[in-house]
């Protein structure tokens, strides 16, 4: 059985006890991968080929950026930090010490009112030819005859949103101009609509994923209220196309405690969630108790128990794993990008706890 079938079987609850590790699910901090490299990991490998990780890929459309891009520039620096205009066309200071281990700061944002819309709209045509790879119809009977699965990212309804107009801005204009929220959403939709179809009248996917991180340790950033008059009504319009091309797996990341926002999300034809974050809350077991095979489930392994002894890698396994590979519905990855406090031999040694339960031999 090669990965692509053993994935479709996996999560359509169709396979029970096996295991699935996605490459294309498994993240690491580039510090992370810099210290492996000093305790054992060859420096002149693919770590997705050293660890053994199944074949996953996802389509190379970029959806999400503004095409063309802001040019970047640096407004300021100095020993500690930059002050930049980004890709997306946001101001913001990076901490130079702390890069790839923190939060930039954002300091303004480059959609404000509606003409600052207008004109960031201009950079979010579906049909730019930068949205495709080079070479994209030779690229696309490539994918064709296959036997890994491959996914197509799908967008955000308030993560982009967030990161072009700022979560203290929008919350304004839920009062201020509720209806440029309604106008985004709604060019949203309709931009995400063309590129799926462009891509799905040529292309075979297995699954569509959709990004959000809407949510932090406390609930979701915004309420069940915004989500339902602003959000659904166009999640159900994408999730309904994708299903008309043959895509019943569509999952969604969101870091933070998303209970609050799971039945939203099902009701509006998503079926999956990762990386479910264990420190804010987030319980798989409990999940796969509470939603049966009406959710797909990715992750919640918790990045802290990593840092620990094997004792602790074991203890974390062992109490969510093996019940989870039981019911099916379930690919397993560390509850996000794994960080330079793991140790190589102790994130080695969760794998191979892995593949021993799915009865699958160790790299």
């Amino acid at each position: 059985m090669d990965a692509r079938e053993r994935f479709l079987q996996i999560a359509r609850f169709e396979r029970e006890g096996d295991l699935l590790l996605l490459a294309s699910w498994q993240w690491f901090w580039n510090e992370t991968l810099a210290r492996w490299r000093g305790e054992g990991l060859p420096p002149d490998v693919h770590p997705q080929e050293y660890f053994g990780f199944d074949r996953g890929e996802m389509l190379p459309i970029n959806s999400g950026g503004p095409c063309p891009p802001f040019d970047k520039e640096t407004l300021e620096e100095d020993a500690t930090h930059q002050v930049i205009i980004d890709e997306d066309g946001a101001k913001k200071r990076i901490f130079k010490e702390k890069r790839g281990m923190s939060m930039d700061q954002w300091l303004e944002y480059p959609v404000k009112d509606r003409e600052t819309w207008r004109e960031f709209k201009k950079r979010l045509d579906p049909h730019s030819p930068l949205r495709y790879p080079v070479w994209w119809d030779e690229k696309k009977r490539h994918y064709q005859p296959r036997d890994y699965p491959l996914g197509l990212d799908v967008g955000s309804f308030f993560g982009w949103m967030r990161n072009w107009i700022g979560i203290e801005n929008l919350s304004y204009l839920t009062v201020d101009d509720p209806g440029l929220i309604e106008e985004i959403e709604e060019y949203l939709e309709f931009y995400l609509t063309e590129i799926i179809r462009a891509v799905l009248k040529d292309v075979e996917v297995d699954c569509a994923h959709f990004w959000e991180d809407m949510a932090y340790k406390a609930g979701p950033l915004v309420s069940p209220r915004f989500v339902r008059k602003y959000m659904m009504p166009h999640y159900k319009k994408i999730t309904e196309l994708l299903r008309s091309y043959g895509v019943d797996i569509i999952t969604l990341d969101s870091d933070g405690n998303i209970e609050e926002l799971i039945p939203l999300w099902l009701e509006s034809g998503i079926n999956g969630v990762i990386p479910n974050e264990v420190a804010a809350g987030m319980d798989i077991v409990k999940l796969r108790k509470k939603y049966g095979k009406d959710l797909i489930i990715g992750g919640g392994i918790d990045k802290r128990a990593l840092a620990k002894t094997r004792k602790d890698v074991e203890e974390e396994v062992m109490s969510k794993v093996p019940y989870l590979l039981s019911t099916g519905g379930y690919f397993p990855l560390v509850d996000h990008a794994v960080p330079p406090d793991v140790p190589f031999e102790n994130y080695r040694y969760y794998l191979e706890l892995l593949r021993k339960l799915a009865g699958r031999k160790s790299q």
